[in-house]
């Protein structure tokens, strides 16, 4: 049995003013965007325990945008919807990784979402590596206080998801990335501060 290492890496940025302010581990940024919020949190996520290696992206990320969406109706939090632009910077992202056999979330992710064409007031990144599930990957950052903290931010209202079975780093396959925002201009998704304050969740 081959031993999987399994790791994992928030981020959070925030623009204000032209400021970006660095707190503990996460970057908050603010960002332009305009998104509808999920309303469905169906009962069961299709795919989530289907292997990236022989399962579609597209599914891949449709199991992992519906398991964060159970985790925030769980909390009473609103779902995230899937934004096009946010999976082309994740998924860029994602690849470069795998490219450079590197994990880090680089000089400026919210330079990245950005170029991707998301105007965002409110931006974070999760990256992960060595998980081969949505359900895994999903666990596996619901278990660590940062990116906790971004699936269940009340403020995001768009995600966007990448994923590759290609290496990132230290040989264990499956590279993740996550780009979470809120459009410039949009207010936040809700007010309810609670359920983040309680990660993680294990």
């Amino acid at each position: 049995m081959v031993e999987q290492t399994k790791s994992h890496s928030p981020a959070i940025v925030a623009r204000a003013f032209g400021r970006l302010a660095a707190a503990a581990a996460a970057i908050a940024i603010t960002l332009m965007a305009f998104t509808s919020i999920a309303a469905a949190h169906p009962r069961r996520c299709d795919n989530a325990h289907s292997s990236i290696a022989s399962t579609p992206r597209a599914l891949i990320r449709d199991a992992v945008v519906c398991l964060i969406n159970k985790q925030r109706a769980v909390h009473h939090l609103p779902g995230l919807s899937a934004n096009p632009r946010l999976d082309n910077s994740a998924q860029g992202w994602t690849d470069e990784m795998v490219r450079h056999r590197s994990f880090t979330h680089g000089a400026d992710f919210a330079g990245r979402i950005s170029a991707a064409g998301f105007d965002w007031s409110n931006a974070g990144e999760n990256i992960a590596f060595g998980y081969q599930t949505p359900s895994q990957v999903v666990g596996g950052w619901m278990a660590s206080t940062g990116h906790c903290q971004n699936i269940l931010s009340p403020v995001f209202r768009e995600v966007g998801t990448g994923v590759s079975d290609g290496v990132a780093s230290r040989g264990s396959p499956g590279t993740w990335t996550q780009d979470f925002g809120l459009l410039m201009g949009e207010p936040p998704a809700s007010g309810n501060d609670g359920p983040a304050a309680g990660c993680p969740y294990r």
